[in-house]
């Protein structure tokens, strides 16, 4: 079997990173953090912190290793250097079929209600039209992807610069935020006037940043196809998550200081359309509107060519379901029509049990955060990698081999206390969070359990290495 061509470059990575974090989370979590932190700007700051420091020193971590392994598909590498054949293989099923799938449906859905509102239809996030957008979107970026992957890596990085322009002219509107709306805003007045009325539940606030901090490691799925992956991919991790978090508090501070933190949370997703047409009237709030769907489309993108090569990455270690053709490339030798396919399928049953969600039937309905719990599952796993950092990273400096490894796994059992909704029981005593975590294992373990009748212990790596 032939290897995947060498086709991207520094750019491209740095754009996967940040391209892909910076979607939807970032316009639509502002009120919901704020109003979980009790309308306190301070405590909704420590939870963005809080969820950037764990992404950031999380990042570098992988940085660290993408500097050891580069084989197929780096975060499933490091895992299984990390731990073993089975658990990479497990991972690599995990992300493929579930992780990926399910933040790629959402954020096509969010996607669709901006297209909608640009046209004034009345047609809301969960109407069965914006369903619809939403299935053909991903159709329409799979078959992209297959069909020209350099095309999709342009659009990739166009996204990324077109989604930076509202956060920097929201970040400068907040700056003089004071002069162009008047007295009782403005940053001093931000962080010295709650929004009243709200309790503190820091917990969910860290769930709902960490999500909105989600995605980078998605770029770590065209490791094999970087020209120079053991310089590019570290550099693309470090300066992207850094960049992002620099990017959100600032963001952030900003929109308080425009709208004011009651005027932040009352507005929840519409706020940052809300400052364009204080800016620019409804002309603005159209543009910013197309600028957040373009954001979405970005991610949805970005996630669906990590997604399309799930399927490869198993079958070029002869693990999944029938490998030797599913490691198959295509004429374009970059992508597998069949591992496009599957991943496509995947992300369109995530898409159906959204609706589902969404829409409070039976037990389903504890799933409308299934976006956020599957990303602590995932943050779980990497704890082995930054484990085996400390035993194994020998040369490496002190701050590289202890520190970092250890505040990376602090964060990260932080974040997974968070998401099974055990820090929202202990300090608020609701239940809640934890039936939603108890519901989504249930559907994790469905989801799961297939990927036991295609593993092959004793099979050898398609590319000739022993495994």
């Amino acid at each position: 079997m032939e290897k995947v061509k060498k086709q991207y470059g520094l750019w491209t990575g740095i754009a996967m990173v940040i391209g892909i974090v910076i979607g939807s989370g970032v316009f639509l979590k502002a009120g919901g953090v704020l109003s979980l932190a009790g309308g306190d700007l301070k405590i909704a700051l420590l939870a963005w912190f809080v969820g950037g420091i764990i992404m950031v020193c999380s990042g570098f971590c992988f940085a660290v290793f993408a500097t050891r392994v580069t084989k197929y598909n780096g975060v499933i590498d490091y895992v299984e250097v990390a731990t073993n054949r089975k658990v990479g293989y497990g991972l690599a099923w995990l992300i493929t079929t579930f992780y990926y799938p399910i933040v790629a449906s959402i954020v096509a859905l969010f996607a669709g209600s901006y297209f909608f509102q640009l046209f004034g239809a009345n047609i809301g996030l969960t109407d069965w039209q914006n369903f619809v957008f939403a299935f053909v979107v991903l159709i329409l970026f799979v078959v992209l992807n297959y069909v020209s992957p350099i095309l999709s890596s342009r659009f990739q990085i166009s996204a990324t610069a077109i989604k930076l322009i509202p956060i920097g002219v929201i970040a400068v509107a907040g700056l003089f935020a004071s002069m162009i709306v008047g007295d009782g805003v403005g940053i001093v007045n931000a962080f010295s006037t709650n929004a009243s009325g709200f309790d503190v539940n820091f917990g969910e606030a860290v769930k709902k940043t960490a999500f909105a901090y989600e995605g980078w490691v998605c770029a770590t799925a065209i490791n094999a196809e970087l020209k120079d992956s053991k310089k590019d991919l570290p550099r693309a991790l470090v300066l992207g998550t850094i960049a992002i978090l620099a990017f959100y508090i600032i963001y952030y501070v900003s929109l308080s200081a425009f709208l004011g933190n009651a005027g932040t949370i009352v507005q929840d997703a519409n706020a940052p359309i809300a400052v364009f047409e204080t800016i620019m009237g409804k002309v603005g709030g159209v543009i910013f509107t197309i600028f957040i769907m373009i954001s979405c489309l970005g991610t949805v993108n970005g996630i669906s060519i990590a997604c399309c090569r799930g399927m490869y990455t198993m079958s070029c270690r002869g693990l999944g379901i029938a490998p030797k053709k599913f490691s198959k490339l295509g004429k374009n030798q970059s992508v597998s029509l069949l591992s496009c396919v599957y991943g496509l399928v995947c992300m369109e049953i995530m898409l159906g049990v959204w609706y589902l969600a969404m829409h409070g039937i039976w037990i389903f309905k504890y799933l409308g955060s299934m976006d956020e719990i599957v990303c602590a599952i995932i943050y779980a796993v990497y704890i082995t990698m930054y484990v085996y950092m400390m035993r194994n990273f020998k040369d490496c400096k002190p701050f590289t081999r202890f520190v970092m490894p250890a505040l990376a796994i602090v964060g990260s059992l932080f974040f997974v206390i968070c998401g099974s909704g055990l820090y929202q029981l202990i300090f608020t005593g609701s239940w809640e969070s934890v039936k939603a975590f108890g519901v989504f294992m249930l559907l994790f373990v469905v989801m799961m359990t297939p990927c036991l009748f295609f593993y092959n212990g004793g099979g050898k790596d398609l590319l000739g290495e022993e495994n």
